[in-house]
């Protein structure tokens, strides 16, 4: 509305400019014709960016933030299914930072995506010290599931070819193997199919 009102008085304008006006009566209606101008492009602007931005953002990603003490610098991925399945293709991967501190770490799921099953796959590093796990929090669309302590040996369970998990201490301690060091939770399928879709409720 505003940028067509622009173009109305604009029409005006030019017609008083060029119809036998003064020249300080020119330089006048100029000045304002440019003034117009600048507004109703900087309008447009704004509404344009507005709209890309809402059309950016989805307020239905499925997040999960894992709270750990991860010693050494590691890539950790989250892989999920949609089909209540075990066979994991698709995942999000995490680059961590070593430190001696708790640190939070989350993977935000492809916006449409609501996962099934859920395996963490937690470093590769083969200078990698054990990992204490303190928490693993699931969000979507507002709600929230928390687990910590012994209740994550519940939701998850070691891959035992790689590591082992002793979920009283949550301490994560990944095996050497044909020169490797990986470590893998895969989930207790039975507890994970029916607690996760809660959270769609």
């Amino acid at each position: 509305m505003f940028f067509s009102d622009t173009i109305t008085y604009f029409a005006k304008i030019m017609y008083l400019l060029f119809n036998q006006q003064p020249i300080k009566m020119r330089i006048k209606y100029l000045l304002i014709l440019m003034f117009l101008m600048v507004i109703g492009c900087k309008d447009k602007s704004i509404n344009t960016q507005n709209e890309n931005q809402n059309q950016g953002y989805s307020a239905d990603l499925f997040k999960v933030t894992l709270r750990a003490v991860v010693k050494k610098d590691d890539d950790f991925c989250l892989l999920y299914t949609e089909d209540k399945s075990l066979n994991f293709v698709d995942g999000v991967w995490k680059n961590v930072e070593g430190s001696d501190n708790e640190e939070t770490i989350e993977f935000l799921l492809p916006s449409g995506v609501f996962p099934t099953q859920i395996r963490l796959d937690l470093g590769k590093n083969i200078e990698q010290e054990d990992i204490l796990i303190k928490s693993i929090k699931f969000e979507y669309s507002g709600k929230t599931r928390e687990i910590k302590g012994p209740e994550i040996g519940v939701f998850f369970r070691a891959d035992d070819s790689k590591c082992s998990y002793d979920s009283s201490t949550g301490i994560l301690k990944a095996f050497i193997k044909n020169d490797k060091k990986l470590a893998s939770l895969y989930p207790n399928e039975i507890i994970l199919d029916s607690e996760l879709p809660k959270l769609a409720k």
